[in-house]
């Protein structure tokens, strides 16, 4: 009953997260939405269920091989954003990116190290890949499609099926593994396809576009929680992520509202 349990509280956090993220994306900016993706939700899902069903030491030990997972994420976006321009782009494109996540992974997996090293190579190739984004167009979904029973269950399938194999990996008893596929952009994979399903490629590649600045938000988190799971539990380590991403996230608007009114 209580694996039930679990399994039943992770579809419902992961579903509502999703639907949520597609809303902002509908109704305010397809920007803000991509940035709001960077935000420790489907990894925060992940590691927070990784901790309850594996213990916090466990999962303490994966989010620091998570750090350097987020460049696999990266190679995920990367790809997907390179199958917008072919045809049927829609298939093609979400397989290509979970191909991509696997291959950079299994790269990954050879050299991820201490916490403080992945931070590091995380916190450049972040850096480096938000550098070569910049020049793709923002675009904003014009008009919103109609919430039909089947658009809510595709958003409810993709990412409940998602969020149930990352985590399954823990019980595979390797903190590499379940750290590294704790990293894969749960809830950020099923709103892009969403996205692309119902708006087309250019409101997909915006959400692409500021998906790795959000993710120093996502690192931020990652990092508190490699450092606080183990000593202060899973709730409190958790709550403590969830503030290192929020401070960065609002340092990030800072810095937004100042280039604004320097423009």
């Amino acid at each position: 009953m209580d694996i039930l349990i679990l399994q039943a509280a992770k579809v419902v956090t992961t579903v509502a997260t999703v639907m949520g993220l597609a809303w902002i994306a509908e109704r305010v900016s397809t920007r803000t939405a991509g940035l709001l993706s960077g935000f420790p939700l489907g990894t925060a899902i992940a590691l927070a269920f990784i901790g309850i069903e594996q213990g916090p030491e466990f999962a303490a030990a994966s989010a620091s091989h998570a750090l350097l997972g987020f460049l696999a994420a990266l190679a995920m976006t990367t790809a997907y954003l390179f199958c917008l321009k072919l045809p049927y782009s829609a298939v093609f494109a979400p397989l290509a990116g979970i191909l991509a996540f696997i291959v950079a992974n299994g790269a990954l997996s050879l050299i991820s190290g201490g916490l403080w090293r992945n931070l590091a190579v995380a916190g450049v190739g972040v850096t480096l890949i938000a550098v070569s984004y910049r020049n793709i167009p923002s675009v904003n979904i014009a008009a919103s499609v109609r919430l039909t029973y089947p658009v809510l269950f595709l958003r409810g399938f993709l990412s409940s099926v998602l969020v149930l194999a990352i985590t399954a990996l823990a019980y595979l008893g390797d903190t590499l593994l379940a750290g590294l596929f704790a990293a894969f952009p749960v809830t950020f994979l099923p709103l892009l396809l969403i996205v692309h399903l119902s708006y087309g490629p250019e409101p997909a590649r915006t959400l692409i576009k500021f998906y790795p600045i959000g993710l120093g938000s996502l690192l931020a988190y990652t990092l508190t929680v490699a450092l606080t799971y183990a000593s202060l539990g899973v709730l409190t380590g958790t709550l403590a992520g969830f503030a290192a991403a929020t401070l960065y996230l609002m340092l990030l608007g800072l810095m937004r509202q100042r280039t604004l009114q320097n423009a």
